[in-house]
């Protein structure tokens, strides 16, 4: 099980590895859109490489309701 400083952790590493973003960019109260200016695909892609490294699987509810990274650190800290 994963502690939820290293689930911060690993979010943030999808999101540099994926979208190039910077550490200093990607604080828990970024918001995916309108900072960080990620589009559905985007989400898609991100969710996908979240569930490579966590095992579970996110709905399109799931991915509707993500509006920040604080968002996905919940999300996936609720779940596992």
């Amino acid at each position: 099980m994963l502690s939820r400083d290293e689930i911060i952790a690993m979010v943030s590493e999808v999101l540099q590895q994926e979208f190039d973003f910077t550490s200093e960019e990607l604080k828990l109260d970024t918001h995916l859109v309108d900072d960080l200016d990620l589009d559905s695909i985007d989400a898609i892609d991100m969710a996908v490489r979240l569930e490579e490294r966590t095992g579970l699987h996110f709905e399109d509810d799931d991915l509707k309701s993500l509006q920040t990274i604080r968002d996905i650190v919940d999300k996936i800290d609720g779940r596992l």
